[in-house]
């Protein structure tokens, strides 16, 4: 059952908005020359009670702005900041908890796993060249297991629990069909749980070297956080905060050298082995931004969640063959690693034998770093670092924009240097070319109390180009810089227009929990999002903190997958 909450504002003038907006002609301009337009320097984020004002009015936010063209404004009236436990949005939308941890969804009894991360969005006539909006394979990441709710033993975990959250972490994939007024997961022998025990297979220069200690296939994939989806139609998980599961698993055979790349699932085909894609390095993944460059090359964008650490580049060496997808499914598997230099705007290769300063690399003991190709991989924050690539402050999520070809990163925060609230950083790659070795960037969006927003994360555009952002403040309820912003949100920004780069405030998440993952259906009409962690911060299961989406009988939370609605879908030209 869809619930709703709604904003207490009369919706006189937000109807006239929305059926103007049905009626907008949408002008679509050329790459390049939207590309010219979002290059100009960006304007800080007006103030909450502007916006406000502006949307409440029925009319375009921002001076000059003269009809409701949905590449300008948003198609909703923000909404105030909160710290109520449940999930907060404007007028006329609603959402549906789809898909929470503990369901039962495949005919050997497995449940959806905990702490719902990147949703991946596969139409279920993708493979025969369809886009429904309303039947689909979703893949879910489990990010982590919070050790209160599976198990209740936050201290020495015991052998029973360590399964329990071994099974818990992974990727779902699920079957939903939107039937009856809302969605509903159903059977499909493609339901699956891929999870720490699933056999996968190494591929690319590490496989079977000294770094991963001989592997050539290992046990599991887990810290599941962002992610991609290819053109192929398979599933790019990323494996970030890897290492703590080393003490926590103590005892299982958990090998920490296996884990922490970015390994590739088909949501399709059962039958198909997962793959670590070794090429494309070992880091604390956040995200993989996959497009097709101009010589029909895969170029993927990734970032190392971690303060002081990098932003990646993959160019892969085979190139794209639509209609071949045996093909497609193995281009992953050889290519080349760049990290970024934002000092003079390049991107610096990451391979032993064509650049001397990964030879030359030594630590503090005079040895050498790397002994070869593998070990650069392996260690690829080492590797950036010595080859002069930019530490950044968190980048936790890369996008591309889908009419420009400008890439979008979130910069979470860095406590190090003083940066609270974060930003968001765009960049440009020489004559638009996704292989290109040299980039212009620019700030797009700065967070703090001017702009109502702090610490942006996961990023996704609609088709018009406007950017959607979740917030990851883990110190909210602590740090009292941060009292104007409430629980975390989810905002938007316009990319063009007078009012690019200015947040507005879509939707705020339950007690304690992230927003995260967001991806649209095709049609527009439905964001699926992840709730994580709802009161992550209780001190036990007798003082719970939040009770969202919580089994019928029971007070503890679960994180869940829940469906929005409300949107107008895509208005055509």
């Amino acid at each position: 059952m869809l619930r709703g909450v709604t904003n207490p504002v009369s919706s006189s003038a937000s109807q006239s908005f929305w059926h103007r907006l049905l009626d907008a002609k949408i002008t679509r301009r050329g790459a390049l020359g939207t590309a010219a337009a979002t290059a100009a320097a960006a304007t800080l984020p007006v103030t909450f009670s502007g916006a406000q004002a502006a949307a409440n009015n029925g009319g375009p936010v921002g001076a000059g702005a003269t009809q409701a063209d949905p590449r300008t404004y948003p198609p909703f009236r923000p909404i105030e900041p909160t710290g109520a436990d449940t999930l907060t949005l404007p007028e006329r939308y609603r959402f549906q908890v789809v898909a929470p941890w503990g369901e039962v969804f495949t005919e050997g009894g497995r449940e959806i796993g905990f702490n719902h991360d990147y949703v991946g969005f596969f139409p279920i006539d993708l493979l025969e060249g369809g886009s429904s909006s309303t039947d689909a394979l979703l893949t879910i990441n489990h990010e982590y297991v919070n050790a209160l709710f599976v198990g209740g033993n936050t201290k020495e975990r015991t052998r029973e629990q360590i399964d329990a959250e071994m099974k818990a972490v992974g990727v779902s994939v699920v079957r939903v069909r939107r039937e009856g007024g809302g969605w509903k997961i159903v059977p499909d022998p493609r339901n699956r749980r891929i999870d720490a025990l699933t056999e996968i297979e190494l591929t690319g220069p590490a496989r079977g070297s000294a770094a991963v200690k001989g592997a050539t296939t290992v046990r599991g994939t887990v810290g599941n956080c962002s992610g991609g989806q290819t053109p192929w139609g398979t599933l790019l998980t990323c494996e970030e905060n890897v290492d703590g599961y080393t003490k926590a698993w103590a005892g299982s055979g958990y090998e920490a050298m296996h884990q922490g790349w970015v390994t590739e699932i088909d949501p399709f085909d059962p039958a198909w082995t997962p793959r670590k894609r070794t090429g494309m390095g070992r880091f604390r993944h956040e995200n993989a931004a996959v497009t097709v460059a101009k010589d029909g090359r895969v170029v993927v964008y990734m970032g190392d969640d971690m303060q002081d650490s990098c932003i990646y580049k993959f160019i892969s060496r085979g190139k794209y063959a639509p209609g071949n997808r045996a093909a497609n499914r193995d281009l992953l598997a050889d290519g080349d690693l760049y990290v970024a230099n934002f000092g003079n705007g390049s991107w610096v290769l990451l391979d032993y034998d064509r650049n001397k300063k990964l030879q030359e690399a030594r630590g503090s003991d005079g040895k050498a770093l790397f002994g070869g190709q593998a070990d650069v991989l392996a260690d690829a924050r080492a590797s950036a670092l010595a080859v002069g690539g930019t530490p950044v402050d968190r980048p936790e999520d890369i996008e591309i924009h889908p009419r420009t070809g400008e890439v979008y990163a979130s910069l979470t925060n860095n406590s190090k240097h003083g940066n609270y609230f974060g930003q968001i950083i765009k960049f440009r790659e020489h004559g638009d070319d996704w292989t290109a070795q040299t980039f212009l960037w620019d700030v797009f969006a700065v967070g703090g109390p001017q702009s109502g927003f702090a610490s942006p994360d996961n990023l996704v555009f609609d088709p018009y180009g406007n950017l959607w952002m979740v917030t990851d403040n883990s110190d909210l309820s602590s740090n009292p810089t941060k009292a104007f912003h409430g629980n975390n949100a989810m905002f938007f920004f316009p990319t063009e227009g007078p009012n690019r780069g200015r947040a507005y405030r879509f939707a705020v998440g339950p007690v304690d929990a992230e927003m995260t993952g967001p991806v649209f259906s095709p049609d527009g009409r439905t964001l699926f999002v992840s709730i994580q962690h709802p009161g992550e911060d209780s001190e036990s299961l007798d003082k719970l903190r939040s009770n969202f989406a919580a089994k019928p009988g029971s007070n503890v939370p679960r994180p869940t997958l829940v469906a929005i609605e409300g949107f107008p879908g895509w208005v055509k030209a």
